[in-house]
């Protein structure tokens, strides 16, 4: 019988104690590892884990300053630092509920509680490297992003091994969750619905129901779940998403308040609960999650400008000017490096903030300066905050400048009555309704006609052009739907006509992921991600 052995493979092992690396270093020589790097930090760690793709990661979660181990973790992930067929293993001395609940909630592939002894690290390893080794092929696939080969191996698998047939069927409800088929995903949520009633298979339904607008029967579901778990903290998020797509925003608020409480170092749950907390006007729950966003995301890879923003906001709706100014200085400080998009963001929280507290020099300093940022690079821009900088502007006698802003949010939503509307009071509020009007009716008479002229191209099959244009278009309108679906559209098209090629797919992919964010549950969406991976199929 062979012995069970760590020869050859790579493993990183990441705490800031030099004895505690050395220490896990002799267990893991103990079964042959003769692989091993080291991270004294969670940068270090994930600059090994982007210089080379490592088979088992052992992470302490206290890394002293800097990122810490779920930190790690969810950046690893988030960048896709970590194949599927990787082990994840977080150690720590630590066991309050807080820290539990936070490095949990990242699924880690183990959660060991110090001290252990090698006989539980190596039973540890060895049962998650049995369990993983029996999904190679499907996480082979899953690794080369061919989702539509690693649903195919489920299938396979489940013929063949009934035992784990409901592992088997969960791995193949994300992957259809993966690709947008909502359908597919259904069929599999209830299919083991059907066998029992499972609370992992309910939240899938839940998110199904989600992206196909059936928000009723979401809600129903996820309640279920929190009914039956209620440290089920995911589920809290998604039933928060639902309310709030349906207008009920204070039960929002106080579902994302539960979950808070359960687990409070989420920081896009923090963030989710300030931005409707605000908007509620209930600005002490809202200062408490910014601060916390501000605080416990020091090192997250979703701290942003917009943090600092919210929080210094919510101090002027409180008349804290000292605390607003505060906060102003805090972010100029830890973004004094930044450009692109994150140079833009903060220099207009800079000056919507000062525009709020009066200060009306340094306002208009900073609004000069976010204009010409985003005259520049108008894609970096969001139509949330180029509204707000609209505003801002015409508050500010700068008409022209507040008009340009405008047309941007016209020119990225140009179909969306929602988003018109908005547009439409703002220009109401600034005694601008006329203008306006014609201003958004211009706008989107502009958009049609550019889009027009890249479906022509594409009817008379000069995909080239066609997608020349739409990139363009897209790259001046990121948040446009129907600008990215037919510049998708158009990539498709010449991959079906002239063959597939790698560079042709990741495009398509950038458009594709963007339609997904606006609007997963649209038509068109489903029919161009079936072809997408069709194509990516048989590459």
């Amino acid at each position: 019988m062979k012995l069970w052995s760590l020869k050859d493979i790579k493993i990183l092992v990441v705490d800031d104690f030099p004895a505690m690396r050395s220490m896990m270093r002799s267990m893991l020589m103990a079964y042959g590892a003769n692989n091993i790097k080291e991270a004294r930090n969670g940068e270090e760690a994930l600059k090994q884990l982007a210089d080379e793709k490592m088979e088992l990661v052992l992470c302490d979660y206290n890394l002293g300053e800097g990122k810490d181990g779920q930190q790690v973790l969810e950046e690893a992930k988030e960048r896709e630092l970590l194949p599927y067929s990787s082990l994840f293993i977080m150690n720590t001395a630590e066991n309050t509920s807080e820290m539990v609940m936070g490095a949990v909630e990242f699924q880690p592939d183990e959660y060991l509680v110090k001290p252990f002894n090698k006989v539980v690290l190596q039973m540890r390893i060895r049962k998650l490297q049995e369990k993983k080794q029996g999904l190679k092929k499907i996480s082979d696939a899953i690794e080369a992003k061919d989702y539509q080969k690693a649903i195919v191996l489920c299938d396979a698998a489940m013929q063949q091994d009934q035992k784990n047939i409901f592992e088997l069927l969960k791995l193949k409800g994300d992957l259809m969750l993966r690709i947008s088929d909502y359908q597919g995903g259904e069929q599999v949520y209830e299919k083991v619905l059907n066998i029992r009633a499972l609370a992992w298979a309910q939240f899938g339904l839940g998110k199904v129901y989600f992206y196909q607008n059936r928000l009723e029967e979401a809600r129903t579901l996820f309640e279920a779940v929190i009914a039956d778990n209620n440290t089920f903290v995911t589920a809290y998020d998604w039933l928060a998403k639902v309310e709030k797509a349906m207008g009920q925003s204070k039960k929002s608020q106080e579902t994302l308040a539960k979950a808070v409480a359960i687990s409070p170092k989420h920081v896009l749950r923090q963030k989710a609960l300030g931005e409707v907390s605000y908007q509620n006007e209930d600005y002490d729950v809202a200062e408490k999650a910014y601060k916390t966003v501000v605080r416990e995301g020091r090192n997250s890879i979703h701290r942003t400008p917009s943090d600092f923003g919210g929080l210094a906001k919510v101090y002027v709706k409180k008349s804290a000017g000292k605390d607003a100014l505060k906060v102003i200085g805090d972010m100029k400080q830890e973004y004094k490096n930044a450009a692109g998009k994150e140079l833009l963001t903060v220099t207009l929280v800079e000056g919507v903030v000062q525009k709020g507290l009066g200060n009306d020099e340094q306002s208009a300093a900073a609004l000069d300066k976010a204009v010409a940022l985003f005259e520049e690079e108008p894609g970096n821009l969001s139509s949330e905050d180029a509204m707000e900088l609209a505003k801002a502007c015409f508050d500010a006698g700068k008409k022209d400048a507040g008009s340009e802003l405008m047309k941007h949010v016209v020119r990225n939503n140009h179909e969306d009555p929602h988003m018109l509307e908005q547009a439409r009071k703002l220009f109401s509020d600034m005694g601008m309704e006329e203008e306006g009007s014609e201003i958004i009716s211009g706008t989107q008479k502009e958009v049609v006609a550019l889009n027009n002229d890249g479906v022509d191209l594409a009817k008379q099959g000069n995909f080239k052009d066609s997608i020349r244009l739409f990139v363009k278009a897209a790259r001046a309108m990121p948040e446009n739907l129907i600008i990215n679906l037919n510049t998708a559209q158009s990539i498709i098209m010449l991959m079906q006509k002239d063959g597939v090629n790698e560079r042709y797919l990741e495009q398509a992919q950038v458009y594709l992921n963007r339609i997904k964010s606006m609007n997963s549950s649209n038509e068109r969406f489903q029919k161009l991600m079936a072809r997408f991976h069709d194509l990516s199929g048989a590459k």
